[in-house]
């Protein structure tokens, strides 16, 4: 008898206890739980500077090596100017031969303007040629057309000019922003043509994640809802951060062959549209996060 009383309030206290665990983790999911939206599909990026040149040459010398920090403005390659030079003396001696040409068709300008001027009392007078007159007036008429060439010239030489010094200037690339030099794919004595890629520059320091929801599970995002990110790199490491965006299409809208869904044979997959996630600045463990690194994030969309 006392074993069975016994059972029955063990029975009892067992019951109220899975009653209570129950209700706590109802309740729990009921404010918590229902309003926290997770993905494993998360990645910590970057706005990387792929770093290319303007001008072409041979690569004359690169200061800085693979991992290297660098600065806004460090000199990250430097192309032969030889050849720039050149055009840059070039265009300066064609500037000052147009200069020259330019003064002299003003000079050619005033004296028939002038002979004009003087000219014109006598033919009122009667003491010149009505045709003499028609010629010095033509005569200048040529001479301000000229004069106006000269100008134009003159432009264009100067437009040559800032052109080539341009150049010349492009023949040194600097760093675009802070960050760590990767990807150097350039070498020394090489030649580089507009637009190859040389190295990229990653700013480590103004890192972001982008995750991938679900397109059921974004209905109540907002921006600035807080965020919680647990980075591959670190299993105990949580980091805070904020919700910035949400891209305006599915990310197979962005992709080279986007989804055609009106031919062959349809089969509905849910899509995930990337959402832009804002880190919380001054955070332990923020230097250990590098573009591409996997991560969970979780959205808190409570109100």
């Amino acid at each position: 008898m006392t074993q069975s009383i016994g059972r029955r309030r063990l029975m009892i206290a067992g019951g109220v206890i899975l009653f209570l665990l129950v209700a706590w983790w109802g309740g729990n999911w009921f404010f918590v739980g229902r309003h926290m939206v997770a993905t494993e599909n998360a990645y910590v990026r970057a706005d990387i500077s792929l770093i290319s040149p303007q001008v072409q040459g041979n690569v004359r010398a690169i200061p800085v090596a693979e991992n290297q920090v660098v600065h806004v403005g460090d000199v990250l390659v430097e192309i032969d100017p030889s050849d720039y030079q050149s055009r840059v003396a070039a265009a300066r001696a064609a500037l000052a031969e147009a200069e020259g040409a330019r003064a002299s068709q003003r000079a050619g300008r005033a004296l028939a303007s002038a002979d004009v001027a003087r000219y014109r009392p006598l033919a009122e007078r009667g003491l010149l040629s009505p045709a003499r007159m028609q010629q010095l007036e033509i005569q200048a008429r040529q001479a301000g057309g000229g004069a106006a060439a000269a100008d134009a010239a003159v432009e264009a030489a100067a437009a040559q000019l800032a052109q080539a010094e341009l150049d010349l200037e492009r023949t040194i690339i600097h760093a675009p922003i802070d960050g760590v030099v990767g990807d150097r794919q350039v070498q020394l004595g090489q030649m580089v043509r507009v637009g190859a890629p040389l190295m990229s520059v990653v700013p480590v320091q103004s890192v972001y994640v982008v995750a991938n929801f679900k397109e059921t599970q974004i209905e109540n995002f907002q921006p600035n809802q807080p965020v919680t990110i647990r980075v591959d790199i670190a299993h105990n490491l949580r980091l805070r951060g904020t919700v910035d965006s949400i891209a305006p299409a599915s990310g197979t809208e962005f992709s080279i062959i986007p989804t055609d869904t009106a031919t062959g044979n349809f089969t509905k997959i849910v899509q995930r549209v990337p959402v832009r996630i804002r880190l919380e600045p001054g955070q332990e463990g923020l230097a250990l996060l590098r573009p591409g690194l996997s991560a969970s994030v979780t959205v808190d969309t409570r109100e």
